[in-house]
């Protein structure tokens, strides 16, 4: 009779049930591999499209907080020394951003303070033709006409950040009434990786932002004021001066500044009852942000233009130390030097009727618990 084999059915069956088995393991291989891919695909647009924004609003948002922490320190100072504010007060400075859970780390700043940036030693190679005293600042004993240096410049003007304010006729008629010193700075750099780079830099009781070496901006500018009414002159501005141990902080998360007032004192003159001449002069790492403020500041004060001069100051040119070069409402210099070189500015008022000054010196400490 022609019936089946059962051996031979059997295999059948059993081939037939594996080849089934196969086919349901290869469909759950390749479902698993879409998976992934699929995975993969949105997890690198996740990567290069969302992460850089998500991490660009976190540094844009730290950029503004270092802006705020910068200008609430600079009100709080200026209520210490004007307004008999608190003796000391701390201001929050946040010195990271926010980052991404397992994706992207903080972007952490670096907040450095520098009481004194002004070398002490004498410059007599600087001025070999000159006899020049030992100390931080300069007076000519030396005076020809090939000598254009004023008093109060610092003998090594190369790194140092400082303030000169003078008045031929002082307080109380003194002659020549001049100050001097190293103002002392506060700096936060945000190396920032998705949003624009950003410095912030207080000095002068004025707040310089910087986004690159060729943009700098004065983002809170310091008390200096000129009134021209009925054609008397008036100014004013303030000396201040920051002193403490050097300091520097890197880390994630608020550091605590403090500022603690040391002295302050209000000086006025009116030059005996004539005008007199007002100089201002500063030593500065950021003359793109200066010079605009400073030729804003004379030309709208509605001074006639023969009473000021605004000008920058080099040396040595031969012997004959520094000499000056009028600005206008743009500096045609370098904006920055990598290796941290001063530029001397100022601006010089003539037939000056009244001037007022703040002189105060505040002591800056970083940390809880520095007051």
């Amino acid at each position: 009779m022609g019936g089946t084999n059962r051996a031979t059915a059997g295999r059948r069956y059993r081939r037939a049930r594996r080849l089934r088995s196969s086919q349901r393991g290869l469909v759950a291989v390749i479902g698993t591999l879409l998976a992934l891919l699929v995975f993969f695909a949105l997890f690198g647009i996740f990567l290069t499209q969302y992460v850089p924004l998500w991490m660009t609003d976190n540094e844009s948002l730290f950029t503004a907080q270092a802006s705020t922490s910068f200008a609430t320190f600079k009100s709080v100072i200026d209520e210490q020394y004007a307004l008999g504010g608190p003796q000391s007060a701390g201001t929050p400075f946040v010195i990271s951003s926010q980052g991404i859970p397992l994706i992207a780390q903080p972007t952490e700043g670096t907040l450095i303070f520098l009481p004194n940036t002004c070398p002490g030693a004498g410059g007599t190679s600087f001025y070999s033709a000159l006899s020049v005293p030992a100390g931080q600042y300069w007076t000519p004993t030396t005076n020809t006409s090939t000598v254009t240096n004023p008093d109060g410049q610092p003998i090594t003007p190369t790194y140092c950040v400082f303030e000169n304010v003078s008045m031929s006729v002082g307080p109380g008629g003194a002659k020549n009434y001049g100050m001097s010193l190293a103002s002392g700075t506060l700096q936060l750099n945000l190396p920032n990786r998705y949003y624009t780079p950003e410095q912030f830099y207080f000095e002068d009781d004025g707040v310089v932002q910087s986004q690159s070496s060729n943009y700098q901006l004065m983002a809170f500018p310091p008390p200096l004021n000129i009134t021209y009414v009925g054609g008397n002159t008036t100014v004013s501005t303030s000396f201040l001066q920051l002193y403490g141990n050097s300091s520097t902080v890197v880390g994630q998360g608020t550091e605590e500044v403090y500022s603690q007032l040391k002295y302050s004192q209000f000086l006025t003159s009116n030059g005996g009852g004539s005008p007199f001449t007002f100089t201002f002069e500063i030593g500065t790492q950021y003359p793109c942000a200066w010079v605009p403020y400073l030729y804003k500041l004379v030309t709208q004060s509605g001074l006639p233009s023969t009473a000021y001069k605004l000008f920058a100051w080099f040396g040595p040119s031969g012997a004959t130390g520094y000499h000056s070069v009028t600005l206008t409402s743009s500096y045609t210099g370098s904006c920055y030097s990598s290796t941290g070189k001063t530029t001397l500015l100022a601006f010089q008022l003539n037939s000056v009727n009244y001037a007022q000054m703040y002189v105060a010196g505040v002591q800056v400490t970083m940390g809880i618990g520095s007051t």
